[in-house]
């Protein structure tokens, strides 16, 4: 049968329109199919009397756009629920609004949208996912979606028709669609058939594998946007949007949606993330954030490996955590693994699931090798080194600092943890300190006056301060003595003394071999013992010639006073 022997039965002509119909409804991916091989899929689907699939296989292979027609009877997609960075696309991208009907493109950064279109069924888009839509349908580009209630939508070149909970991931090496409840319809390739609940269909395998669900974030509620931070570095660490875009990274800094983090050789850093849990690159590497979100079972955090290795530390019971790579992604809630760029997946504590290897669990002490079998897990230096890594990392954050009070200048000298970052600060201005093995100095030049000093400790998810009062003082006591008299075994000194900073200077006398001291502010009157010696010269002058007298402020600052 050929496409001209259609018009011989009355019946033929409407079936034909029908698979027609369904040609209109997918996207132009493919090229059309030859006219031998149209006649051959039109004679065996009426022999079959599918004349529905008919129309899916050939809708797969149309070329020609949709219509204005039949577009025009197809209400368009909506906002119903917006979170974070959400953008639809006119002339330009721009901040999508709750309510505005999406008739081109939708893309999120680190954010959600929620989107209903003519049937009863709702579509969230999750962080860093990207939707076209033709004919007033989605079309599923990259990223992560999921699907509730009846609802036709187009992924892969593949039309669907899902009735229940669906979730579909179009990341890198993963491309699935999996039905979490009701049903799933779909013909990739022109083959139909439904998946049910449990199920998952691998787009680039085109196997049907059991589904069990290992990172729901879709239960969750997008509550804004979390942190990845730049928590620890050694060696040349870079960062920007593109290559072009680098620029030295500093402690403390932001990566935002999008960012990426390259390290050189010899190199490694640490990126912290909301709610607990890091990522260490690894020397010559490269990682780029796709999102970290807060929600309300905690964080969801979306990263891409793009070159080299990344050490992962994931705490449990703080959201999930999914770590791409050009040939493998990883899902976890939980565990110590570390992934290169290359496929090779080590799981040292917890487990590991693989979407996209059907869901397959590495578990602790375990290991994916680069191709994709798994085995017994074999540590080599590069483990061996983050594990150390790991261990200074857990030590309690330690912070000694030599009390200060009063001081003619500023040498300090504090102890702390090594790799730990030590910042000074005196008043608003922050002082440079160097390091060596733990031990952090710096001497500083400062005016005198009255000083706040603050030492702060920091380390990965620690931070210690500890505050002094402090006085700069180099100018000595002015001290003046105005008489010295002697009656009988006692000498009286009558004088005056002052300090800028020292309340009460103390005054050191010294007489005949014997010292007395003094703490005194203004005039004074000091009377002293006299001794005297079987080989002294009876009489006052003698014992003058035996006294000094000096005062000392509290930063060890002293003035020799002169007698009269």
């Amino acid at each position: 049968m050929n496409v001209k022997d259609l018009s011989d039965s009355s019946r033929r002509p409407a079936l034909f329109m029908v698979a027609l119909c369904q040609i209109r409804r997918l996207p132009p991916r493919r090229a059309l199919p030859t006219l031998p091989a149209l006649n051959a899929l039109l004679a065996s689907s009426l022999r079959l009397g599918t004349v529905l699939a008919l129309g899916t296989v050939l809708a797969l292979g149309t070329a020609q756009a949709a219509p204005a027609a039949v577009s025009a009877t197809v209400p368009p997609l909506s906002l119903n629920l917006i979170g974070g960075s959400v953008e639809v696309q006119g002339q330009v991208w721009g901040q999508a609004r709750k309510g505005q009907p999406v008739t081109t493109a939708l893309r999120t950064g680190t954010g959600r949208a929620v989107l209903s279109g003519p049937g009863s069924g709702r579509l969230t888009l999750g962080s860093s996912s990207l939707m076209r839509v033709y004919n007033n349908q989605p079309d599923m580009q990259s990223g992560r979606f999921y699907i509730v209630g009846a609802a036709q939508l187009y992924a892969f070149g593949t039309h669907l028709y899902a009735q229940g909970q669906v979730r579909l991931d179009a990341s890198g090496p993963v491309q699935r669609v999996a039905v979490i409840a009701g049903t799933l319809r779909l013909s990739p390739g022109g083959r139909a058939f439904t998946l049910k609940a449990g199920q998952q269909y691998d787009f680039l395998t085109g196997n049907i594998t059991p589904f069990r669900e290992s990172d729901p974030w879709y239960l969750s509620q997008f509550i804004g946007e979390g942190d990845a931070v730049l928590q620890a570095s050694r060696g040349s660490v870079l960062t920007g949007p593109t290559p072009e875009q680098f620029r030295s990274a500093v402690i403390g800094q932001l990566l935002v949606s999008g960012s990426r983090l390259k390290t050189g050789t010899n190199a490694w850093a640490e990126l912290g993330f909301s709610g607990g849990g890091y990522l260490r690159l690894q020397a010559d590497s490269q990682l780029r954030v796709l999102g970290v979100e807060k929600t309300s079972k905690g964080r969801e955090v979306l990263l891409q490996l793009e070159t080299g290795s990344a050490w992962n530390v994931v705490q449990k019971g703080v959201g999930g955590y999914q770590l791409s790579t050009p040939t493998v992604t990883t899902a976890v809630r939980g565990t110590v693994f570390r992934v290169d760029a290359n496929g090779l997946v080590k799981v040292f504590s917890g487990a590991v699931s693989l979407p996209s290897q059907g869901d397959a669990v590495i578990g602790q002490g375990a290991q994916r090798e680069t191709a994709g079998r798994l085995g017994s897990l074999r540590t080599d230096a590069l483990d061996t080194f983050n594990i150390a890594l790991d261990a200074e990392r857990g030590r309690k954050t330690l912070l000694e600092v030599p009390q200060l009070t009063q001081v003619s200048g500023l040498n300090l000298t504090v102890t702390s943890n090594p790799g730990a970052r030590v910042s000074v600060s005196l008043g608003r201005r922050d002082v440079p300190v160097s390091a060596e093995n733990g031990a952090f100095t710096l001497h500083e030049a400062l005016p005198e006056g009255r000083y706040t000093l603050v030492v702060r400790a920091a380390r990965p998810e620690q931070t210690l301060e500890l505050t002094q009062s402090l006085i700069i003082d180099r100018t000595p006591p002015v001290v003046s003595i105005s008489m010295v008299s002697r009656g009988g075994a006692t000498l009286t000194i009558t004088g005056a003394v002052s300090d800028n900073f020292t309340a009460l200077p103390l005054l050191r006398a010294e007489v005949g071999g014997q010292i007395y001291t003094l703490h005194a502010s203004g005039p004074f009157s000091w009377t002293l013992p006299v001794v005297l010696r079987a080989d002294m010269v009876s009489g006052a002058k003698q014992q003058l010639k035996t006294l000094t007298l000096s005062a000392t402020d509290e930063a060890g600052n002293r003035t020799d006073a002169l007698l009269p």
